[in-house]
């Protein structure tokens, strides 16, 4: 049997509303008639991306489009994060759709910015557009990229702004002597993320390079606008996307950056898509993945041939998916439950009918200590037992010192932020840290769900910032990061206007950690850390209630937490029971 032959075009012109030229590679069958077209819209070069998906899928009788987004290797215009992607989606849906070798179908894929372009493509609502396959993305710029709970994230906001925007800013330079210059110049702040330099840079407005106004270009923009205002609102696609009408299948990782947003996207489409078959027409499939590739290996923790690419087969499933929209192929995926999911600590797969799970109990697991719940060493304690009267516990965060990040949901330099499971045993050691261990359990204990912490707390400080840590403790002592989350005081009753505190006062915090699936095996404990740091992650409150991006001053903040029976500190687990006939 002749192997199928495949067209491939490169550099073909996508002309835009505004008369700016986009290019695309397009790849199709070497035959006559018209195609369904899948598309994507990537910042990172289109003639490296998924090159192998585009031959097979042209092969299985698709034409793949695959274009360069504004600003971006061989596209024209200027390169502004997030912004131009709604009205260029929307142009380039369409004309694909009208090439004569398409069928008047249209699916996009990808995954990160890439499922950002198909989110904002989807909210435009390009008639031609039929279904899309985002993965490890979002759909509220402000809430899952840039200030999740209030504060800068700081390590992706910086790490990406280096690697994608002005590396490709001084790529497209012409002067080839202040090219090399630059380049030199990104090597030294590139090295500087791993040694931790880079990201120290104060006041945060004066990053190297991305003080530049064309390398800085979305960088000073974001860091500015520390409030959710009109500037973000034009970037949040979930709290409009009643707009989208289209069916989607979202893919997500435990570990990635962006778990919160796949799953509130998910959700979202699910309660309010623009119509009953939108509605319908959602998957979701979580794994135990980073924010990369779909490998059992996540961090320091094998969770399995499972876990990996080679089972999970992602390019089937992508394929089960278009030929059912976008051909009309009864292969049975719609009779699928519509949520798949990797159970952590069983490591196995399991099919669910909602998200989050409707027979969920949410379960409070409470502080406790005899007032010194500082490090491994210390007497925190977390059960099910109510607090009474309980002295409160105490540290000191010093801006200066902060608490190290040690793995999670991280991007975008592996050197300096590497991401997934990692021992938090060098990081409980730390005398500014509240370590809340329960007893070991007696028998398995399943947690899918929602993480929320409810913290009563106090400072010295008129702002600053208390972060949660959700961990797996085996038997040995090893201590399995799961999930994390930060509140910054001054957004502590919500992020559309900052309050400063009145220090000393006792105020309640809600820490949202996101989510996870992970079975607590008997003879396991439950562990929940506490502390006002987890650096760079998130980036340092220096406390002095001033704009962090013009910052230098930083103070030491005097922090309590209560738990006793007035003020109940407590972590709320999303307990599950297993299901009827396991």
């Amino acid at each position: 049997m002749a192997e199928p032959r495949v067209i491939v075009e490169r550099d073909v012109a996508v002309p835009m509303r505004d008369g700016v030229i986009l290019r695309a590679n397009v790849y199709r069958p070497d035959e006559e008639g018209r195609f369904p077209v899948l598309l994507q819209r990537t910042p990172y070069g289109k003639d490296a991306s998924n090159v192998d998906f585009c031959v097979l899928s042209a092969a299985r009788g698709y034409a793949v489009v695959v274009q360069d987004t504004r600003g971006r290797w061989a596209s024209e215009g200027v390169h502004y994060p997030l912004r131009y992607e709604f009205d260029d989606g929307y142009d380039t849906v369409e004309w694909a759709a009208s090439q004569p070798w398409a069928n008047g179908k249209v699916g996009m894929w990808g995954g990160s910015y890439v499922g950002w372009t198909q989110w904002t493509a989807a909210f435009a609502k390009p008639p031609s557009l039929v279904t899309i396959f985002p993965m490890v993305t979002f759909t509220d710029a402000y809430t899952d990229v840039a200030y999740p709970g209030g504060a800068l994230a700081e390590g992706i906001i910086v790490s990406w702004g280096l690697a994608a925007v002005a590396s490709m800013v001084i790529q497209r330079m012409e002067d080839e002597e202040e090219k090399a210059q630059l380049l030199e110049e990104l090597a030294d702040a590139l090295d500087g993320l791993a040694t931790g330099e880079t990201f120290r840079a104060l006041p945060l407005s004066r990053v190297p390079l991305l003080e530049r106004e064309d390398m800085g270009r979305g960088f000073q923009d974001f860091i500015k606008h520390l409030s959710k205002d009109a500037f973000w609102d034009e970037m949040d696609v979930r709290s409009h996307i009643e707009k989208i009408a289209i069916p989607v299948y979202h893919l997500g990782g435990w570990y990635d950056i962006f778990v919160g947003g796949t799953l509130a996207s998910y959700q979202a489409m699910r309660e309010r898509a623009g119509s009953e078959k939108a509605r319908r027409g959602q998957k979701l499939i979580m794994g135990p993945w980073l924010h990369g590739p779909l490998s059992g290996v996540v961090g320091e923790v094998d969770f399995g041939v499972r876990a990996s690419d080679t089972y999970v087969l992602p390019y089937e499933i992508m394929w089960r998916w278009f030929d059912y929209w976008l051909k009309g192929v009864d292969n049975g995926i719609m009779d699928e439950p519509p949520v798949r999911i990797f159970v952590m600590g069983q490591n196995r797969w399991r099919t669910e009918n909602e998200w989050p799970l409707a027979r969920t109990a949410y379960t409070p697991y409470y502080l406790h200590s005899g007032g010194k719940a500082n490090s491994l060493k210390g007497d925190g304690v977390l059960s099910l037992e109510e607090p009474g009267d309980e002295p409160v516990d105490q540290f000191s965060y010093d801006p200066r010192n902060p608490v190290p990040t040690r793995g999670g949901g991280l991007c975008c330099w592996q050197a300096a932020l590497p991401a997934g499971a990692y021992d938090q045993r060098p990081v409980e050691e730390r005398e500014d840290v509240l370590v809340y261990t329960s007893a070991p359990l007696e028998k398995d204990l399943e947690v899918t769900g929602p993480l929320q912490v409810v913290l009563w707390a106090s400072s010295s400080a008129v702002d600053t910032d208390f972060t949660a840590k959700l961990v797996d403790v085996s038997p040995c002592g090893y201590a399995r990061n799961l999930a994390d989350g930060i509140v910054r005081a001054r957004y502590r009753h919500g992020v559309r206007k900052a309050q400063l505190l009145t220090p000393g006062a006792i105020e309640k915090y809600v820490i949202d950690l996101g989510a996870t699936s992970n079975v607590f095996l008997a003879g396991h404990r439950i562990r929940l850390e506490i502390s006002s740091s987890n650096f760079p992650r998130f980036e340092r409150n220096p406390n002095t209630g001033h704009p962090v991006q013009d910052e230098g001053e930083m103070i030491v903040a005097r922090q309590k937490i209560y738990h006793d029976a007035e003020h109940p500190s407590q972590i709320i687990l999303p307990i599950v029971p297993p299901k009827e006939g396991d």
